[in-house]
């Protein structure tokens, strides 16, 4: 496996002044790759997010290199790949319990990152207080109660997401919002973590939460079988794109990048295009961390540009259709009429116009793209 990542500072934090608040990582060695990305909350409130952020990904990253080394060869061995909610989630849909011995090792590695993360937080609490315009900045409410001692996980807050593959087995947790991306050697792609729907607009489950370890989502595989590659986003990632299906197509871009120009090319790009990207969308700031197998990405490739292709033919077939329609519609409008014709039909006309030259832009568009994914499969 090779890894990629990269975060950058949103358009908006950069307009306020306010550091970037998300952090991520991502290694290689001979015994495991890990990809992880965690977001420090926004707001008031969560005055040193960015903080709690990056203690998040150093102590995931540790937890998870002592879990991988220490922990039974045999605990994933033959699992097929297996998803798991949060505790609610699981008891409400009547899934069987997590009561594995695999369920039991990882709520433990959890309950470590979570241990951790408290006391590197309480650690940096006591050893750097509010000072000059740091103070100042912070609405009083939220300043007193940090000085007080109250709510000092809150103020740290973030979420957490990580994927780690070994060898033999794979697994991915998340607690939070954001996305995990995984595309299968055929080019298929899946969110292979269970969703939280208390994870919407502004709401997220997050580390500094009092009931975290229930929160955390998880899945592993230790049947053999891993994927070609695997994506983290941060929720500005996610919010810029709307349908998943977009996001997923500037991910198939990264892995097409890769495969043809290499990583260094890859990640240069990406750190071109995240501000971009977050100027004209979230405006928050963005996090990526990518894991992938370089070999059968190269066998993958012309799967994944085949994916891109047949989105975009379903697409302008679709716009084909409203095409007609609006033709039709003009055509209707456009007739002789008759003396109760209104100011209304003008207008209706007019808006029927527009909306067809609209279409017809994107209809011509769409065919540019399947004209270049075409050239791109006959030569891959």
């Amino acid at each position: 496996m090779r890894d990629l990542h990269h975060s950058c500072q949103g358009e908006s934090h950069i307009a306020t002044g306010k550091p970037c608040q998300d952090a991520s990582y991502s290694q290689t060695t001979d015994t495991m790759s890990i990809a992880i990305v965690c977001d420090g909350h926004g707001g008031e409130r969560y005055f040193r997010s960015d903080i709690g952020a990056q203690f998040a990904v150093k102590v995931t990253r540790d937890s998870v290199e002592a879990f991988v080394r220490d922990c039974d060869a045999n605990l994933f061995k033959g699992k097929p790949f297996t998803r798991r909610g949060t505790i609610a989630a699981e008891a409400k849909a009547s899934n069987p319990t997590k009561d594995t011995p695999a369920d039991r090792a990882l709520q433990q590695l959890f309950s470590s990152i979570i241990y951790n993360w408290r006391k590197g937080i309480e650690s940096h609490y006591n050893t750097t207080a509010l000072i000059g315009e740091d103070r100042n900045r912070i609405k009083g409410r939220y300043r007193d109660e940090f000085e007080n001692g109250s709510g000092v996980e809150k103020t740290y807050g973030c979420t957490l997401m990580c994927f780690v593959s070994t060898s033999s087995y794979w697994f991915s947790f998340h607690i939070g919002d954001g996305k995990c991306i995984a595309f299968d050697e055929d080019g298929q792609w899946s969110e292979p973590i269970p969703w939280d729907d208390r994870c919407f607009l502004n709401k997220t489950t997050s580390l500094c939460d009092s009931v975290a370890l229930d929160e955390f989502r998880y899945c592993y595989c230790g049947d053999g079988s891993h994927p070609m590659a695997v994506f983290l986003g941060s929720d500005g990632i996610d919010d810029s794109f709307g349908p998943t299906e977009n996001m997923v197509n500037f991910y198939i871009q990264i892995l097409k990048m890769l495969s043809h120009e290499g990583e260094v090319h890859a990640v240069e790009n990406l750190k071109d295009t995240l501000p971009q990207l977050s100027k004209i969308g979230s405006k928050d700031d963005m996090s990526v961390a990518c894991l992938y197998d370089e070999e059968t990405l190269k066998e993958g490739t012309r799967s994944l540009i085949m994916w891109q292709k047949n989105n975009v033919e379903a697409e302008y077939k679709i716009i084909g259709e409203k095409i007609n329609g609006l033709y039709d519609k003009v055509d209707k409008l456009t007739k002789p009429k008759s003396s109760t014709s209104t100011r209304k039909d003008e207008i209706e006309l007019q808006y029927a116009q527009k909306n067809l030259n609209k279409a017809l832009d994107t209809w011509r568009a769409l065919k540019e793209k399947i004209s270049k994914f075409s050239a791109e499969l006959s030569i891959t």
